[in-house]
């Protein structure tokens, strides 16, 4: 029935239709519930520094300013672990288990290990290394609290906590305003597209962050 409608419709107000339809659409991307959880800004400063937002149903912010890398990987069996850095290069490690939430990788060319772990419940039984862990990573000869995050599709995020903040966000229609302890105010305009947030930059136009 609405199809013959819209056929029946004069041009102007089938055009008047549509856009009111994407406006519509548009608006119901940019509600405040569609903030809530994980991004990662994909910008960085000069110094490789990106910032993460969580943003909670109660209102809380945290907010951590973070190194992250991104790789690839591949296990052969349950054992070995294939790491390959965005250059190309691929690593092989071991990988032990001292059970399904607790992990090392390591190095032993290097007599360096990586302890995993698991953060939450295990997403994918059969592959056990998919999911969120808890880590240590080293930035600058300094160790710092981290997150290592294995997809099913083979990729891996390394996130290393340089700072964690918090404070309080308020989110009507598709304006925010974000108040963190010792930062300046942000106020503007946000909007979600899929996995994408585009929200105001203090310094000026605007930062684009992804859900991870």
């Amino acid at each position: 029935m609405l199809y013959v409608v819209g056929l029946q419709m004069k041009s102007g107000h089938r055009r008047a239709l549509i856009f009111f339809t994407l406006a519509a659409a548009l608006a119901a991307q940019s509600q405040p519930d569609s903030l809530i959880g994980r991004w990662r800004s994909l910008e960085a400063s000069a110094a490789g520094v990106s910032t993460v937002f969580e943003f909670h149903e109660d209102n809380r912010l945290d907010s951590y300013s973070a190194v992250i890398s991104a790789e690839k990987y591949r296990l052969i069996g349950t054992d070995t672990i294939l790491l390959q850095s965005r250059e190309g290069r691929e690593e092989k490690q071991e990988l032990e288990w001292d059970n399904p939430d607790r992990a090392r990788i390591e190095d032993e060319a290097a007599g360096k290990s990586i302890e995993l772990t698991r953060l939450g419940k295990s997403p994918d039984s059969r592959n056990p290394l998919v999911g969120e862990w808890s880590t240590t990573q080293k930035w600058h000869g300094q160790d710092y609290p981290a997150r290592a995050v294995f997809f099913a599709d083979k990729h891996v995020l390394w996130i290393i906590h340089l700072r964690a903040e918090h404070g309080r966000y308020a989110a009507e229609n598709q304006n925010i305003r974000l108040e963190i302890s010792n930062r300046p105010v942000v106020s503007g305009k946000f909007a979600v597209a899929g996995n994408r947030l585009t929200i105001a930059n203090p310094q000026g136009g605007q930062s684009t962050f992804e859900r991870f």
